[in-house]
């Protein structure tokens, strides 16, 4: 019996080893004196296991005497209390910080510089993705009910909900009309933000929860990642004509997520492949040939993926095996190659720049 334990702890020990990528990458400080200074660089959201109560935030400082320094668990250090149930996201709206935390039904508002907590938005059932509509008004998406929050920023309350017919997942905003994207259904909803109503629902395959806005062509671009019976489709909707929509059909075994645009380019991950898109190109081709080909290690698993507005470097989270503390990848597009590795959290997800 205690050679079969020895070989169980020996195996325990060889497969975790195997997720595990370096030690040459920045460890994270989650002890100590935080530094209440976070102004140059970005913000990762750490889910933590599900009903653990352990999600945290981290801070990459990207310029300055401390670039590359990572702060971990930053919300707690700072605040004296853990940040709570599963991290989500985090947001930047008229000069604050606004950090979903999905299973404890809460919107934590922030200093975005110093973290210092300013409030706390309650009340909200399975709460995912942030969006500012104006100095005064919010919304907040939900998966396992049917709508949209309405937010007063000025009071941090609940003024309204919007129904849809389906859970609600990512969020866009062109002119005065907000993309809303389900979690699963097979729609997407467009909403008037001036009186919050529904005008309009784009008919998508399941998942199409990735958005992006194209500003330089008044677009909305959404990329659904199929089912089993329906292939992936990268669809377009115009500010001019928000009720109209066209689309581009994937190969059958293309299974794109993580959106993005930089540069009046679109870039998206299937598998651990980078593909990039001109916005401006008018045919209905998609790329055959990845723009970036194996990103990550042989145990990379992509939780998130974003381009910097800043650097126009890509970034993803690598949440390896769901226990340990995760990694974010840097990649300069320029040169196509990894530039750095971050050790963060556990689940890295969500990346909010400032």
């Amino acid at each position: 019996m205690k050679n079969l334990f020895y070989l169980f702890c020996l195996s325990c020990f060889f497969i975790l080893s195997s997720c595990e990528i370096d030690g040459q990458s920045p460890i994270g400080v989650d002890e100590g004196e935080p530094s209440k200074d976070y102004q140059n660089g970005f913000f990762v959201v750490n889910e933590g296991n599900f009903d653990w109560g352990k999600a945290t935030l981290t801070f990459i400082h990207q310029d300055g005497i401390d670039k590359g320094k990572v702060e971990n668990n930053i919300f707690e250090r700072v605040n004296n209390e853990p940040l709570g149930n599963v991290g989500q996201s985090m947001t930047i709206h008229n000069g604050k910080g606004y950090i979903v935390v999905n299973n404890s039904q809460k919107v934590e508002v922030v200093n975005p510089t110093t973290l210092d907590r300013i409030a706390t938005i309650k009340n909200l059932h399975s709460p995912r993705y942030f969006i500012g509509i104006n100095d005064s008004k919010a919304y907040v998406s939900t998966i396992y009910r049917d709508l949209i929050y309405v937010i007063n920023l000025q009071t941090n309350q609940i003024t309204k909900e919007i129904r849809t017919t389906e859970w609600t997942e990512k969020m866009a905003k062109l002119g005065d009309y907000i993309w809303v994207t389900s979690h699963d259904a097979d729609k997407v909803w467009v909403i008037d933000s001036r009186n919050d109503e529904i005008i309009h629902t784009i008919t998508t395959p399941a998942g199409s929860k990735s958005i992006v806005a194209d500003e330089a062509q008044n677009r909305i671009w959404i990329l659904a990642t199929g089912s089993d019976t329906e292939r992936a489709r990268l669809i377009t909707s115009s500010l001019s004509d928000v009720r109209s929509s066209e689309s581009r059909v994937f190969d059958e075994e293309e299974k794109p997520q993580f959106l993005n645009i930089y540069n009046n380019d679109l870039y998206w991950i299937s598998d651990t492949n980078l593909y990039q898109l001109s916005s401006f190109q008018i045919d209905s081709r998609l790329p055959q040939t990845p723009f970036i080909e194996g990103l990550g290690t042989v145990n990379t698993l992509i939780y998130n993926a974003v381009i910097s507005p800043k650097n126009g470097r890509l970034l993803f989270a690598d949440a390896l095996d769901y226990q340990q503390e995760g990694y974010i990848f840097e990649y300069d597009l320029q040169s196509k190659r990894e530039v750095e590795r971050y050790k963060v959290g556990v689940i890295p997800n969500d990346i909010c720049f400032k």
